[in-house]
């Protein structure tokens, strides 16, 4: 993580797994694209899709991470679950920059977190896991790694830092967008 004071990119995450697993996958994104500097902060985690989603939930996560000081803006990932993530995200987007002095950006996981890993997922190292399109993540990565539990924050990050984050990103129209939300607020960075 960057220093606290340092310019950095604020995040907000759904959970345990996400909160190693998003710096993780970004790391990997920018090292792809030659930046070395570490310019993400601490993630906020919401302990869940729905703390997140109530009324004064995503308000005070994206005010937790934007009044850090260095920060230049606040990427919020979260699952879409299911939800029709053309209206979530413009809805949570609404409510997140109420509190927050700086850019918010909120990037939803078509389905979720997983569906991004399993857009890599010859690279993924798990015995011939091939990418299906129309195959959900989750269920695709639990069936390569039985009869090893899937538990999210040990196999996210573990996952993440395999990944080929653009072959993924070419797989998944949702991660493509996260990271272009991401780049947006990375332009605020010195």
């Amino acid at each position: 993580m960057a220093d606290p004071q340092s310019p950095h990119v604020g995040l907000v995450v759904e959970g345990a797994g996400d909160r190693n697993a998003l710096p993780v996958l970004l790391r990997a994104y920018l090292y792809s694209q030659g930046e070395y500097r570490d310019v993400l902060g601490k993630p906020v985690p919401c302990h869940g899709r729905d703390k997140a989603i109530v009324p004064n939930g995503i308000e005070g996560y994206t005010a937790v991470a934007g009044v850090r000081p260095g920060c230049v803006g606040v990427l919020v990932v979260l699952d879409g679950e299911g939800d029709c993530v053309a209206e979530r995200g413009p809805e949570l987007l609404e409510r997140a920059v109420k509190n927050v002095a700086v850019p918010v950006r909120v990037a939803l996981a078509d389905c979720d977190f997983e569906d991004w890993l399993y857009s890599s997922a010859e690279s993924l190292e798990l015995g011939g896991l091939e990418y299906q399109s129309g195959k959900r993540g989750v269920s695709e990565i639990k069936r390569a790694l039985r009869p090893r539990a899937y538990t999210k924050p040990v196999w996210q990050p573990r996952l993440a830092a395999r990944m080929d984050v653009d072959v993924a990103r070419a797989r998944s129209a949702s991660l493509a967008r996260m990271l272009e939300r991401f780049d947006e607020l990375r332009a605020a960075l010195p």
